[in-house]
Parts: C-alpha cells; structure tokens; sequence
C-alpha cells in the first residue's frame, strides 16, 4: 500500500477502510469518532450504509493482545424514539471476540440552544471502549487530596447503612495521579478548527485518550485528521485512514502546519 501522507511517524491511507484495516500490522489504541448513522452531509464513497461499514472495520481491526479500542458515537434520534444504531457495532465486536468493556461519557460541556421536541438538550456523547483484554490505563489525572493520609475508612452493609468509622492501619499518602473519570469534560471544537469536515471532534479529547495508553495509534475513519494531530503533538506512532480525499488533504495540511509550527518555535 502506497501511503497518501507520511512523516516523523504519521502514516495516511486514502482508501476503503474495508480493504486497508485487515492487511496493517496490530495496533496498540484505536480512538475514532465514525459518521453516526449517516447524520451528517458526507460526501462520495462516504455516504455507503454505516451498519455496512462501520461495525464491520472495527471488528477486523488488528488489534494488540492487550490492544483497546475506544469508539465515539453520539445520540440519533428520529421519528420520535433515540435510535440504538450502536447495537450493530456491539454485535460484530462480540462476534470478533472483542467485549464492551467500558462505556464512558464525553461532556461537550454545553448544549446547543433548541426546543429538542420536549427532550433535554443533549451536551454528551459516548465513548464505548472494547477490548480483548484489559490493560491498566495511565494516571494521568492530579488528585485534589494528593499527599494527604486517610486515618479512617468506612463501608456500606449489605443492609444498605453504612458501618462505623474504623481507623485504617496501613494508611498510606493519596498519590499524585489517579486514573481518569468516566465523563470527559471537554468543549467540542469551534468553527476555525473544522477546516471544512461537517462534524471535527476536538484535538483536547483525542489527547486525552491517548494519555491513557502507550503504542501504535490507529484512527479507521480519520476524517480531517485530529487523531493524527494528537499523535503527532505527543511523538506517537499512528495511522489514518480515510476514503474522501478531499478529507485527506486536510489532513495532511494540518499535519504539514504543525511541523512547520514546531520548526519555527525550534529557531
């Protein structure tokens, strides 16, 4: 295969995901952020079925032993109802001997401004995380009480009460760091960053997640790139892929901006 963009480590396909995922090497972290559902104006090969698709890349994906793949889809919701189109993906994931081990929530941290037909404004998304096996995340968040030595600790019985208090006998300080929480709270991209792809996630979340763990990064549905440009801030291996071209040349001029970026801070 004869890659469109490569440099310092950062390899982009222009193709069908369906030919090009099988025949990589196995990867280490998978994040993508795939069309949902056909919700937005993509255009071309783009606009082929997303159970036709979608479900059917990420199962084949060549994934590490202790490899994890973290998927993030948004609500759809139509004729009155949400529609669960994730369903499929869970299915072909478990098919390929893959588990939902996590479900996580990205807050936007604000909701757009609408009546939403009676519903709550919606301001998150998911993150499904699958994996084979578990591999222990980064700490990566700064604890609020690090230093601080617990002298008690308490329980919930089965009776629901909680127990008396009890000083713990091999109290140890809170650590600096500590795994992340389960809701991410980070604003979605603006207007300047989307660089003419209908729904850009922002460069902040794809960081995060690459925080968590270490080896080669592969984006299936890169879009504009963003996995990319997180992989490329934090000297890491990765790989995108995307069947739109004009996708492509977005990215990689983002790609190209923040080495001459880089360069230029260098001098």
């Amino acid at each position: 295969m004869t890659p469109y963009y490569e440099h310092a480590g950062i390899t982009i396909y222009h193709g069908d995901s369906r030919e090009i995922v099988p025949a990589l090497e196995p990867v280490d972290l998978v994040f993508t952020s795939p069309p949902y559902a056909e919700q937005r104006a993509y255009t071309g090969a783009c606009q082929d079925a997303w159970t036709a698709v979608v479900p059917v890349v990420i199962a084949s994906i060549p994934l590490a032993e202790d490899g994890q793949i973290l998927v993030n889809l948004g609500l759809v919701h139509r004729e009155g109802e949400v529609v669960e189109y994730w369903a499929e993906l869970h299915g072909a994931m478990r098919a390929a001997g893959c588990r939902l081990f996590g479900w996580y929530v990205w807050d936007k941290t604000f909701a757009a401004p609408g009546d939403w037909s009676g519903r709550l404004a919606p301001r998150h998304e998911w993150i499904f995380h699958f994996n084979r096996n578990a591999k222990r995340p980064h700490k990566v968040e700064r604890c609020r009480n690090a230093g601080s030595v617990s002298t008690s600790s308490t329980f919930r019985g089965k009776d629901g009460q909680n127990k008396e208090m009890t000083r713990s006998k091999n109290a140890t300080p809170v650590a600096d760091r500590k795994v992340s929480e389960s809701v991410i709270s980070i604003p979605p991209s603006q207007s300047l960053e989307d660089n003419g792809h209908p729904a850009t996630f922002p460069v902040p979340l794809a960081s995060k997640v690459l925080s968590w763990w270490d080896g080669i990064v592969l984006d299936p549905f890169m879009g504009s790139g963003t996995t990319l440009v997180a992989a490329k801030n934090a000297n890491r291996r990765a790989i995108g892929i995307e069947i739109e071209e004009r996708y492509c040349e977005i990215a990689a001029k983002r790609l190209s901006q923040e080495v001459m970026q880089f360069e230029e801070q260098r001098t």
